[in-house]
Protein backbone atom coordinates (compact mmCIF):
# COMPACT_ATOMS: atom_id res chain seq x y z
CA UNK A 1 0.00 0.00 0.00
CA UNK A 2 1.10 3.55 -1.14
CA UNK A 3 1.42 5.88 2.02
CA UNK A 4 -0.58 9.55 1.03
CA UNK A 5 1.10 10.88 3.87
CA UNK A 6 5.10 10.35 3.63
CA UNK A 7 6.14 11.77 6.75
CA UNK A 8 3.48 14.85 6.40
CA UNK A 9 0.30 14.21 8.44
CA UNK A 10 2.40 16.01 11.60
CA UNK A 11 0.60 19.26 9.12
CA UNK A 12 -2.81 18.10 9.78
CA UNK A 13 -2.49 18.08 13.60
CA UNK A 14 -3.57 21.42 14.57
CA UNK A 15 -6.47 21.31 12.35
CA UNK A 16 -7.42 17.97 13.79
CA UNK A 17 -6.99 19.43 17.47
CA UNK A 18 -9.55 21.78 16.54
CA UNK A 19 -12.48 20.24 14.41
CA UNK A 20 -12.58 17.63 18.01
CA UNK A 21 -12.09 20.97 20.34
CA UNK A 22 -15.28 22.37 18.47
CA UNK A 23 -17.24 18.70 18.38
CA UNK A 24 -16.56 18.62 21.87
CA UNK A 25 -17.85 21.88 22.79
CA UNK A 26 -21.32 20.91 21.27
CA UNK A 27 -23.61 19.43 24.30
CA UNK A 28 -24.89 15.83 23.04
CA UNK A 29 -26.32 13.77 25.32
CA UNK A 30 -29.75 11.85 27.18
CA UNK A 31 -32.02 15.39 26.62
CA UNK A 32 -30.12 17.25 24.36
CA UNK A 33 -30.93 17.65 20.60
CA UNK A 34 -28.60 17.23 18.48
CA UNK A 35 -29.52 19.81 15.99
CA UNK A 36 -26.50 22.21 17.03
CA UNK A 37 -24.01 19.55 16.12
CA UNK A 38 -25.86 18.45 13.16
CA UNK A 39 -25.93 21.85 11.99
CA UNK A 40 -22.60 22.24 12.73
CA UNK A 41 -21.55 19.33 10.58
CA UNK A 42 -23.64 19.93 8.18
CA UNK A 43 -21.80 23.18 7.74
CA UNK A 44 -18.40 21.46 7.82
CA UNK A 45 -19.40 18.99 5.09
CA UNK A 46 -20.99 21.86 2.51
CA UNK A 47 -16.79 23.60 2.83
CA UNK A 48 -15.90 19.95 1.73
CA UNK A 49 -18.11 19.38 -1.11
CA UNK A 50 -19.40 16.35 0.93
CA UNK A 51 -23.10 16.79 -0.41
CA UNK A 52 -24.45 16.41 3.09
CA UNK A 53 -28.23 15.34 3.62
CA UNK A 54 -29.86 15.24 7.03
CA UNK A 55 -32.42 12.90 8.05
CA UNK A 56 -34.67 12.14 11.37
CA UNK A 57 -34.52 9.05 13.05
CA UNK A 58 -38.21 7.82 15.09
CA UNK A 59 -37.96 5.27 17.76
CA UNK A 60 -41.35 3.88 17.28
CA UNK A 61 -40.85 2.47 14.04
CA UNK A 62 -38.38 -0.09 15.23
CA UNK A 63 -39.87 -1.90 18.56
CA UNK A 64 -40.56 -4.82 16.84
CA UNK A 65 -36.95 -5.58 15.85
CA UNK A 66 -34.16 -7.40 18.44
CA UNK A 67 -32.12 -4.87 17.96
CA UNK A 68 -34.00 -1.91 19.27
CA UNK A 69 -32.46 -1.29 22.96
CA UNK A 70 -35.19 0.01 25.45
CA UNK A 71 -36.28 3.46 25.36
CA UNK A 72 -33.72 4.99 27.84
CA UNK A 73 -35.85 7.90 30.14
CA UNK A 74 -35.53 11.18 29.90
CA UNK A 75 -33.97 10.96 25.97
CA UNK A 76 -35.43 12.49 23.19
CA UNK A 77 -37.61 9.76 20.90
CA UNK A 78 -36.76 11.88 17.69
CA UNK A 79 -33.37 12.29 16.64
CA UNK A 80 -31.25 13.63 13.90
CA UNK A 81 -28.44 11.92 11.67
CA UNK A 82 -26.27 13.52 9.03
CA UNK A 83 -24.59 11.41 5.76
CA UNK A 84 -22.27 12.95 3.52
CA UNK A 85 -20.53 11.08 0.57
CA UNK A 86 -17.36 12.14 -1.73
CA UNK A 87 -18.57 10.68 -5.49
CA UNK A 88 -16.55 8.64 -6.98
CA UNK A 89 -15.71 8.56 -10.72
CA UNK A 90 -17.07 5.58 -10.96
CA UNK A 91 -15.79 1.60 -11.59
CA UNK A 92 -14.62 1.16 -8.04
CA UNK A 93 -15.32 -0.46 -4.80
CA UNK A 94 -17.73 1.95 -2.40
CA UNK A 95 -16.64 2.37 1.56
CA UNK A 96 -19.09 3.94 4.50
CA UNK A 97 -17.15 5.60 7.30
CA UNK A 98 -19.30 6.27 10.20
CA UNK A 99 -19.80 6.63 14.42
CA UNK A 100 -22.31 7.86 16.75
CA UNK A 101 -22.56 11.12 17.98
CA UNK A 102 -23.99 11.68 21.31
CA UNK A 103 -21.80 10.64 24.31
CA UNK A 104 -22.10 9.32 28.18
CA UNK A 105 -23.87 11.69 30.35
CA UNK A 106 -22.00 14.45 32.27
CA UNK A 107 -22.45 13.04 35.71
CA UNK A 108 -20.40 14.97 38.21
CA UNK A 109 -18.65 17.55 36.57
CA UNK A 110 -17.02 18.72 39.71
CA UNK A 111 -15.03 15.68 39.34
CA UNK A 112 -13.24 16.68 36.00
CA UNK A 113 -10.07 18.41 36.43
CA UNK A 114 -11.35 20.88 34.02
CA UNK A 115 -15.03 21.90 31.77
CA UNK A 116 -16.09 18.42 30.45
CA UNK A 117 -17.14 20.54 27.29
CA UNK A 118 -14.09 22.17 26.54
CA UNK A 119 -10.76 20.15 25.06
CA UNK A 120 -7.99 20.33 26.80
CA UNK A 121 -4.23 18.47 25.91
CA UNK A 122 -2.23 17.46 28.48
CA UNK A 123 1.16 15.00 27.74
CA UNK A 124 -0.73 14.31 24.58
CA UNK A 125 -3.88 13.02 25.91
CA UNK A 126 -7.15 14.97 24.39
CA UNK A 127 -9.71 15.28 27.41
CA UNK A 128 -13.26 15.79 26.85
CA UNK A 129 -16.45 14.76 27.24
CA UNK A 130 -17.09 12.40 24.27
CA UNK A 131 -13.34 12.19 23.57
CA UNK A 132 -12.87 8.43 23.70
CA UNK A 133 -16.69 7.84 23.32
CA UNK A 134 -16.97 8.97 20.47
CA UNK A 135 -16.64 12.48 19.04
CA UNK A 136 -13.13 11.70 18.13
CA UNK A 137 -13.98 9.30 15.80
CA UNK A 138 -16.36 11.50 14.35
CA UNK A 139 -13.27 13.90 14.12
CA UNK A 140 -11.72 10.94 12.29
CA UNK A 141 -14.36 10.51 9.98
CA UNK A 142 -14.41 14.06 9.22
CA UNK A 143 -10.62 14.60 8.80
CA UNK A 144 -10.53 12.17 6.48
CA UNK A 145 -12.64 13.35 4.54
CA UNK A 146 -10.91 16.81 4.39
CA UNK A 147 -7.45 15.74 3.51
CA UNK A 148 -8.32 13.84 1.10
CA UNK A 149 -9.80 17.00 -0.34
CA UNK A 150 -6.83 19.01 0.66
CA UNK A 151 -4.50 16.16 -1.68
CA UNK A 152 -7.14 16.74 -4.43
CA UNK A 153 -7.16 12.96 -4.29
CA UNK A 154 -9.65 11.26 -7.07
CA UNK A 155 -11.18 8.53 -6.17
CA UNK A 156 -13.47 5.86 -8.56
CA UNK A 157 -15.76 4.54 -5.67
CA UNK A 158 -17.68 6.21 -3.58
CA UNK A 159 -16.80 8.00 0.31
CA UNK A 160 -19.80 7.68 2.14
CA UNK A 161 -19.80 9.42 5.98
CA UNK A 162 -22.50 8.94 8.93
CA UNK A 163 -23.26 10.67 12.44
CA UNK A 164 -26.03 9.33 13.99
CA UNK A 165 -27.07 8.86 18.04
CA UNK A 166 -26.34 5.65 19.56
CA UNK A 167 -26.66 5.51 22.61
CA UNK A 168 -29.32 7.87 23.41
CA UNK A 169 -32.88 6.22 22.81
CA UNK A 170 -33.48 2.48 21.27
CA UNK A 171 -30.19 2.29 18.84
CA UNK A 172 -32.69 4.78 17.15
CA UNK A 173 -29.89 6.10 14.62
CA UNK A 174 -28.30 2.95 13.81
CA UNK A 175 -31.58 1.41 12.81
CA UNK A 176 -33.39 3.82 10.94
CA UNK A 177 -30.05 4.15 8.60
CA UNK A 178 -29.44 0.64 8.10
CA UNK A 179 -32.39 -0.86 8.17
CA UNK A 180 -32.81 1.54 4.81
CA UNK A 181 -29.41 -0.15 3.77
CA UNK A 182 -26.12 1.74 3.36
CA UNK A 183 -25.40 0.38 -0.22
CA UNK A 184 -21.98 -0.15 0.38
CA UNK A 185 -19.38 -2.45 -0.42
CA UNK A 186 -17.90 -2.34 2.91
CA UNK A 187 -17.69 -0.08 5.73
CA UNK A 188 -15.47 1.38 8.66
CA UNK A 189 -17.20 1.86 12.27
CA UNK A 190 -14.63 4.06 14.27
CA UNK A 191 -14.51 3.85 17.61
CA UNK A 192 -11.72 3.46 20.25
CA UNK A 193 -11.53 0.01 21.81
CA UNK A 194 -12.96 0.05 25.13
CA UNK A 195 -10.76 -2.59 26.23
CA UNK A 196 -7.53 0.07 26.17
CA UNK A 197 -6.06 -1.29 23.71
CA UNK A 198 -4.26 0.75 20.75
CA UNK A 199 -4.97 1.62 17.54
CA UNK A 200 -5.19 -1.93 15.82
CA UNK A 201 -7.62 -3.73 17.90
CA UNK A 202 -10.12 -4.72 14.97
CA UNK A 203 -13.70 -5.73 15.73
CA UNK A 204 -14.94 -8.25 13.02
CA UNK A 205 -17.89 -9.81 15.24
CA UNK A 206 -20.26 -8.45 17.52
CA UNK A 207 -22.02 -11.36 19.83
CA UNK A 208 -25.90 -11.67 19.90
CA UNK A 209 -27.05 -10.62 22.91
CA UNK A 210 -30.16 -11.85 25.53
CA UNK A 211 -31.27 -10.82 28.56
CA UNK A 212 -33.55 -12.15 30.47
CA UNK A 213 -35.96 -12.17 33.81
CA UNK A 214 -38.16 -15.06 34.98
CA UNK A 215 -40.18 -14.11 37.78
CA UNK A 216 -40.86 -17.15 40.53
CA UNK A 217 -44.32 -16.97 42.27
CA UNK A 218 -45.04 -18.33 45.19
CA UNK A 219 -47.72 -18.01 48.15
CA UNK A 220 -47.21 -16.58 51.77
CA UNK A 221 -48.90 -17.12 54.48
CA UNK A 222 -51.31 -14.80 56.92
CA UNK A 223 -50.30 -13.39 59.91
CA UNK A 224 -52.17 -13.22 63.02
CA UNK A 225 -49.72 -11.82 65.28
CA UNK A 226 -47.18 -9.27 63.19
CA UNK A 227 -43.25 -9.41 63.29
CA UNK A 228 -43.38 -13.36 64.13
CA UNK A 229 -42.52 -16.14 61.72
CA UNK A 230 -45.72 -17.49 60.39
CA UNK A 231 -44.11 -20.89 59.54
CA UNK A 232 -43.70 -21.66 63.28
CA UNK A 233 -46.94 -22.48 63.66
CA UNK A 234 -48.89 -25.32 62.03
CA UNK A 235 -52.14 -24.35 62.43
CA UNK A 236 -51.31 -21.40 59.69
CA UNK A 237 -51.61 -22.40 56.34
CA UNK A 238 -48.72 -23.48 54.57
CA UNK A 239 -47.51 -21.21 51.94
CA UNK A 240 -45.87 -21.87 48.73
CA UNK A 241 -41.75 -20.17 48.60
CA UNK A 242 -40.94 -18.55 45.49
CA UNK A 243 -37.22 -18.70 46.66
CA UNK A 244 -37.34 -22.36 47.09
CA UNK A 245 -39.07 -22.38 43.84
CA UNK A 246 -36.85 -20.53 42.27
CA UNK A 247 -33.80 -22.90 42.71
CA UNK A 248 -35.15 -25.53 40.42
CA UNK A 249 -35.47 -23.05 38.07
CA UNK A 250 -31.92 -22.06 38.07
CA UNK A 251 -30.82 -25.86 38.27
CA UNK A 252 -32.25 -26.58 34.60
CA UNK A 253 -31.09 -23.03 33.60
CA UNK A 254 -27.30 -23.79 34.61
CA UNK A 255 -28.64 -27.73 33.04
CA UNK A 256 -29.15 -25.35 29.78
CA UNK A 257 -25.74 -23.33 29.98
CA UNK A 258 -23.47 -26.69 30.58
CA UNK A 259 -24.94 -27.88 27.36
CA UNK A 260 -24.38 -24.98 25.25
CA UNK A 261 -20.34 -25.15 26.52
CA UNK A 262 -20.42 -28.29 25.12
CA UNK A 263 -21.60 -27.37 22.10
CA UNK A 264 -20.36 -24.57 21.07
CA UNK A 265 -17.36 -24.16 23.21
CA UNK A 266 -15.08 -26.27 21.65
CA UNK A 267 -12.42 -24.27 20.20
CA UNK A 268 -9.60 -22.47 21.40
CA UNK A 269 -10.53 -19.26 19.38
CA UNK A 270 -13.02 -17.65 21.36
CA UNK A 271 -16.01 -18.43 23.46
CA UNK A 272 -18.76 -18.36 21.20
CA UNK A 273 -21.62 -18.20 24.23
CA UNK A 274 -21.41 -17.09 27.22
CA UNK A 275 -23.97 -17.49 30.29
CA UNK A 276 -24.48 -15.53 33.22
CA UNK A 277 -27.15 -14.91 36.28
CA UNK A 278 -26.37 -11.53 37.18
CA UNK A 279 -29.41 -10.63 39.60
CA UNK A 280 -31.28 -12.83 42.10
CA UNK A 281 -33.98 -10.58 44.35
CA UNK A 282 -37.01 -12.26 46.29
CA UNK A 283 -38.77 -11.82 49.41
CA UNK A 284 -39.72 -9.13 51.67
CA UNK A 285 -38.35 -10.16 55.45
CA UNK A 286 -36.47 -13.00 56.60
CA UNK A 287 -39.57 -14.54 58.15
CA UNK A 288 -42.02 -14.44 55.65
CA UNK A 289 -42.72 -16.48 53.10
CA UNK A 290 -41.31 -14.79 49.78
CA UNK A 291 -44.37 -14.38 47.64
CA UNK A 292 -42.19 -13.76 44.20
CA UNK A 293 -38.72 -14.38 43.36
CA UNK A 294 -37.02 -12.63 40.52
CA UNK A 295 -33.79 -14.02 38.25
CA UNK A 296 -32.17 -12.08 35.47
CA UNK A 297 -29.49 -13.16 33.41
CA UNK A 298 -27.35 -12.82 30.16
CA UNK A 299 -26.69 -14.97 27.48
CA UNK A 300 -24.37 -14.06 24.90
CA UNK A 301 -23.72 -16.07 21.57
CA UNK A 302 -22.14 -15.39 18.41
CA UNK A 303 -23.28 -18.55 16.90
CA UNK A 304 -26.51 -19.64 13.95
CA UNK A 305 -29.34 -18.84 16.82
CA UNK A 306 -30.87 -15.60 16.96
CA UNK A 307 -32.99 -13.78 19.99
CA UNK A 308 -36.19 -15.33 19.13
CA UNK A 309 -34.63 -19.17 19.27
CA UNK A 310 -33.23 -18.70 22.60
CA UNK A 311 -36.03 -17.14 24.03
CA UNK A 312 -37.68 -20.66 22.61
CA UNK A 313 -35.35 -22.36 24.26
CA UNK A 314 -35.80 -20.83 27.65
CA UNK A 315 -39.56 -20.54 26.98
CA UNK A 316 -39.43 -24.41 27.10
CA UNK A 317 -37.46 -25.33 30.25
CA UNK A 318 -39.88 -23.09 31.87
CA UNK A 319 -43.06 -25.32 30.38
CA UNK A 320 -41.06 -28.60 31.17
CA UNK A 321 -40.72 -27.03 34.93
CA UNK A 322 -44.25 -26.50 35.04
CA UNK A 323 -45.43 -29.81 33.61
CA UNK A 324 -43.81 -31.14 35.84
CA UNK A 325 -44.59 -29.93 39.14
CA UNK A 326 -48.08 -29.17 40.70
CA UNK A 327 -46.82 -25.64 42.25
CA UNK A 328 -45.68 -24.55 38.97
CA UNK A 329 -48.39 -25.40 37.46
CA UNK A 330 -50.65 -23.30 40.06
CA UNK A 331 -48.62 -20.23 39.45
CA UNK A 332 -46.10 -20.69 36.11
CA UNK A 333 -42.96 -18.75 36.40
CA UNK A 334 -42.86 -15.85 33.59
CA UNK A 335 -40.43 -15.10 30.65
CA UNK A 336 -39.77 -11.11 29.98
CA UNK A 337 -37.09 -10.03 28.09
CA UNK A 338 -35.26 -6.87 29.13
CA UNK A 339 -32.18 -4.68 28.41
CA UNK A 340 -29.77 -4.76 25.44
CA UNK A 341 -30.74 -7.68 23.24
CA UNK A 342 -29.72 -7.97 19.54
CA UNK A 343 -28.97 -11.03 17.07
CA UNK A 344 -25.22 -11.83 16.53
CA UNK A 345 -23.15 -10.50 13.09
CA UNK A 346 -19.87 -11.94 12.12
CA UNK A 347 -18.11 -10.90 9.47
CA UNK A 348 -17.05 -14.58 8.07
CA UNK A 349 -20.24 -15.51 8.48
CA UNK A 350 -21.02 -13.03 5.32
CA UNK A 351 -18.91 -14.69 2.77
CA UNK A 352 -17.28 -11.91 1.86
CA UNK A 353 -14.98 -10.01 4.74
CA UNK A 354 -11.39 -10.63 3.53
CA UNK A 355 -10.66 -8.01 1.53
CA UNK A 356 -11.68 -5.29 3.58
CA UNK A 357 -9.46 -6.88 6.50
CA UNK A 358 -6.38 -7.31 3.62
CA UNK A 359 -6.71 -3.34 3.56
CA UNK A 360 -6.49 -2.87 7.67
CA UNK A 361 -3.89 -4.59 7.65
CA UNK A 362 -2.28 -2.92 4.98
CA UNK A 363 -2.98 0.37 6.07
CA UNK A 364 -1.64 -0.52 9.81
CA UNK A 365 1.05 -2.13 8.63
CA UNK A 366 2.39 1.85 7.35
CA UNK A 367 2.51 2.76 11.01
CA UNK A 368 5.04 1.11 13.27
CA UNK A 369 3.20 -0.43 16.02
CA UNK A 370 0.07 -0.64 14.93
CA UNK A 371 -0.37 -4.44 15.04
CA UNK A 372 -3.53 -6.25 13.74
CA UNK A 373 -5.60 -8.34 16.63
CA UNK A 374 -9.31 -8.71 16.71
CA UNK A 375 -11.45 -8.67 19.33
CA UNK A 376 -12.79 -12.13 20.21
CA UNK A 377 -16.31 -10.81 21.52
CA UNK A 378 -18.23 -7.42 21.88
CA UNK A 379 -22.22 -7.81 22.24
CA UNK A 380 -22.20 -4.31 21.49
CA UNK A 381 -20.54 -3.17 18.98
CA UNK A 382 -22.18 -1.15 16.40
CA UNK A 383 -20.44 -3.01 13.30
CA UNK A 384 -23.41 -5.41 13.59
CA UNK A 385 -26.16 -3.19 11.98
CA UNK A 386 -25.04 -2.87 8.57
CA UNK A 387 -24.23 -6.63 8.66
CA UNK A 388 -27.79 -7.66 10.21
CA UNK A 389 -29.83 -5.43 7.67
CA UNK A 390 -27.58 -5.09 4.71
CA UNK A 391 -25.09 -7.98 4.55
CA UNK A 392 -22.30 -5.03 4.02
CA UNK A 393 -18.96 -6.41 5.46
CA UNK A 394 -18.12 -4.34 8.08
CA UNK A 395 -14.84 -4.04 10.93
CA UNK A 396 -14.46 -1.30 13.88
CA UNK A 397 -11.46 -0.02 15.04
CA UNK A 398 -9.95 3.61 16.42
CA UNK A 399 -7.56 5.05 18.27
CA UNK A 400 -6.45 4.53 22.02
CA UNK A 401 -8.39 5.97 24.50
CA UNK A 402 -9.65 5.73 28.18
CA UNK A 403 -11.97 6.76 31.40
CA UNK A 404 -15.40 5.52 29.02
CA UNK A 405 -18.21 6.35 31.56
CA UNK A 406 -16.02 8.52 33.78
CA UNK A 407 -14.83 11.93 34.87
CA UNK A 408 -12.03 12.96 32.46
CA UNK A 409 -12.35 10.80 29.64
CA UNK A 410 -9.53 11.00 26.96
CA UNK A 411 -8.07 9.65 23.46
CA UNK A 412 -4.44 9.92 22.83
CA UNK A 413 -3.38 12.50 20.42
CA UNK A 414 -0.77 10.05 18.80
CA UNK A 415 -3.25 7.89 18.20
CA UNK A 416 -5.62 9.89 16.93
CA UNK A 417 -3.34 11.46 14.58
CA UNK A 418 -2.48 7.75 13.26
CA UNK A 419 -5.94 6.55 13.26
CA UNK A 420 -6.72 9.48 10.21
CA UNK A 421 -3.87 8.39 8.74
CA UNK A 422 -4.71 4.62 8.11
CA UNK A 423 -8.42 5.61 7.70
CA UNK A 424 -7.26 8.09 4.65
CA UNK A 425 -4.66 5.18 3.22
CA UNK A 426 -7.80 2.66 3.78
CA UNK A 427 -10.24 4.79 1.63
CA UNK A 428 -7.62 5.31 -1.09
CA UNK A 429 -6.64 1.66 -1.14
CA UNK A 430 -10.23 0.61 -1.14
CA UNK A 431 -11.57 3.22 -3.18
CA UNK A 432 -8.91 4.09 -5.83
Amino acid sequence: MEDLFKGSADKYEKEAIGLLSELIAIPCYKGVKNDSIINYLNDKLLTLDCNPEVFEADSNKFYELAEHCPDVIGAEKTQKYISGMIKGNGGGKSLLIYSHLDTMDLIDPNSWFTNPLKLVNKDRKLYGLGAADAKSAVAVCVMSLSILKNMGIKLKGDVKFIAENEKDYGATGPLEVFTKGCNCDSALYIHSPETGNPLGETKIRAHGMFTFRITVFGETTELTEPGYNPISYKNIKNGTNAINKSIKVLQALYEYADKRDKLYNTSDDHEKTIFNIGLIKGGSAPGLIPESCVIEGNIMFDTNETVNSIYDDVNSIIHKLVKGDNDFIKKPPKLELFGKKSNPANIYSLGKGTEIIDTIKRALNIENGCEYTTLSKHPGSAIRFPMIFDNTPTIGFGPLAGNFSKPNEWVSLDEYMKCIKVVVNMIYDWCK
